[in-house]
């Protein structure tokens, strides 16, 4: 088994404080200076030394002003929104992680590529071999056992991640005893725009300041601020009233944090430090990296998926206000039809938005109108009134959601559609953001279904030519794809058609393609569905069958996937010409 990276030694860490030409070279200081060693103590969280005399009272290394310092930046650390994060022991190695979510018995943990084992970091690697526990902030022990490391090709702080699969013991429980949700990580060119805007720090090890240097060790939180973006490598420094800390080893795989239009979204990976006195860290970005964090944990919970309503499901964003001075209210934005001016009255009511959507069984668009509300602390009201209640302890949250009775002329498919709504502050002008809304909505409606497609069950649809003059082939509708794209006569058996149908992803919410089979019985064989032939025997033919195939699907995501897709039977020899309405419910177990 290979072992761990092994931490920097002090005089290494002596060294990197006294020169900040490191600077230069964040990528020569990830594992060796951010993983800290169990044995020799760790690092964690360096804020300023003017917030540390802020909040202690005296620049003093005193136990008890060092205590009153910390001790209000771990019980910050340990808010709900941190609930998730927990520290990894990787060997000699302890370094700070983030839990995404569970597979089964397995829990999915981010951390930085250097804090872990692994044969071939450099290239997109799995490991697998190293003893990994991961504990959360209350000290729960959610998993530990052999771990497998996921890389992405570590080869400097824009790519230091690592994503580990290690047995599940427990889901990590809130302090309210809830089940703490998945966090939230941005995938979305929407949230390219970092620079300039406030990060937050949680995570594990020794604190300090940078006249007075380490001090003592534990969880804790600090605020800080982008200030560059160097080629998806986030840098921070503290030298701000507003941005006080940084990350120092032991925050090595820490989430960082940015508070987006109402959701606490995980932006970066901690890789880098300075030493004490430079006050800078390194955060490498996730998401350039989003297609493979998917592949390798398909229910990862991303900015995209969260603000994605299905029928069944709402997009709520809490506490849009919190960041913002007074109150915030929403008009409509792009793709939508909805309020154009803002009010002050009080809350009753919704607001309804029209939005024009692509139905992806028959391939049109129609108007599809959904509901939507605004929080105001003492009632939910329409999304352009900007009143709110005092006093406002929670203000300023943005449901949306689908009704069926809104829709009941819609007709029946999955709808897929981007819209924004525009945030804007009505005491604070300055304030004025787009908030890119998605849509995944299947639609029943009264159509009626010929049968469904399942992973185990093939559906065999009745013998349409039996009911015509000559043979009857097939050929797809909508956004429904065939390799049968017109009609065809031949001899050729034992054969079928490739359909790939558009469907939504149950866990995920996003639409994906899932491709199947179709052929059409001639009598003496099955042939492509879109083969008119029959046999002159008169044996009886024209069957369409639509069946599911996992080795048809090798890429796509593991999940639940639903929807209805459209095919046409039309007439050889006849002008008959009917649409068959499918409904697919597929549970695809993945690779």
């Amino acid at each position: 088994m290979q072992k761990t990276n092994t931490p920097a030694s002090k005089a290494a860490i002596s060294s990197i404080q006294r020169s900040h030409r490191s600077l230069l070279h964040p990528t020569l200081l990830a594992s060796a200076v951010l993983a800290s060693s169990l044995s020799t103590g760790a690092f964690a969280v360096g804020i300023s030394d003017a917030k540390y005399t802020e909040l202690g009272g005296s620049l003093s290394n005193e136990n008890t002003v060092v205590r009153k310092v910390y001790d209000h930046l771990k019980a910050i650390s340990l808010e709900p929104r941190f609930e998730a994060v927990g520290r990894i022991v990787a060997g000699g190695a302890l370094c700070t992680a983030t839990w995404l979510g569970n597979d089964g018995d397995t829990a999915f943990i981010i951390t930085a590529a250097h804090c872990v084992a692994g044969d071939n970091k450099s290239q997109e690697s799995s490991y697998t071999g190293q003893n990994i526990s991961f504990r959360t902030g209350d000290g729960r022990l959610v998993a530990s056992g052999v771990s497998t490391n996921h890389f992405i090709g570590y080869n400097g702080c824009q790519s230091d991640l690592a994503i580990l699969e290690i047995p599940l013991l427990t889901n990590p429980i809130s302090s309210d005893g809830s089940a703490v949700p998945q966090p939230i990580y941005a995938d979305d060119a929407d949230f390219d725009h970092y620079v300039g805007q406030p990060m937050t720090l949680a995570g594990y090890g020794r604190q300090g300041t940078p006249s007075l240097g380490g001090l003592s060790s534990g969880r804790a939180y600090g605020a800080a601020n982008v200030t560059q973006d160097v080629g998806g490598c986030l840098r921070n420094k503290a030298n701000t009233e507003d941005a006080w800390a940084y990350a120092a080893p032991g925050d090595s795989g820490s989430t960082t944090w940015q508070w987006r239009e109402g959701q606490f979204v995980g932006m970066g990976i901690t890789s880098w430090w300075a030493g004490w006195g430079s006050q800078y860290s390194g955060h490498g970005r996730v998401a350039p990296h989003q297609a493979w964090v998917k592949r390798i944990f398909p229910n990862i919970n991303t900015v995209t998926r969260s603000r994605t309503l299905t029928e069944s499901k709402a997009v709520e964003l809490n506490d849009v206000e919190a960041n913002v001075k007074g109150t915030v209210y929403y008009l409509a934005g792009d793709n939508v039809s909805g309020p154009t001016n803002r009010k002050w009255a009080y809350p009753r009511g919704y607001t309804p938005l029209t939005v024009p959507m692509v139905n992806q069984t028959t391939g049109g668009t129609h108007n599809i109108v959904l509901r939507s509300q605004r929080q105001t602390y003492c009632g939910w009201g329409e999304i352009n009134n900007g009143v709110y209640c005092y006093p406002s302890a929670s203000k300023g949250s943005l449901k949306v959601w689908y009704n069926a009775s809104d829709n009941q002329a819609a007709p029946a498919g999955l709808y897929k559609s981007t819209f924004s709504l525009n945030a804007k502050g009505w005491h604070d002008h300055s304030y004025n953001t787009a908030i890119n809304l998605n849509t995944s909505i299947l639609v029943d409606g009264a159509s009626h279904i010929e049968g469904t497609v399942t992973q185990s069950s093939a559906f065999t649809t009745v013998r349409y030519d039996n009911t015509v003059n000559g043979s009857v082939y097939y050929l797809s509708e909508g956004e429904t794809t065939s390799d049968a794209t017109q009609r065809v006569w031949n001899g050729r058996f034992n054969t079928w058609s490739t359909l790939n149908v558009p469907a939504v992803n149950r866990d995920t919410k996003e639409i994906q393609t899932v491709t199947l089979r179709a052929s059409r019985y001639a009598g003496c064989g099955w042939t492509t569905m879109n083969n008119g032939v029959y046999c002159s025997n008169g044996a009886k033919y024209g069957q369409l069958r639509v069946s599911y195939s996992a080795e048809d699907n090798t890429a796509l995501p593991k999940g639940r996937y639903d929807s209805l897709f459209n095919i046409a039977g039309k007439g050889w020899h006849s002008s008959f010409n009917k649409t068959l309405t499918f409904k697919l419910a597929v549970e695809h177990a993945g690779q």
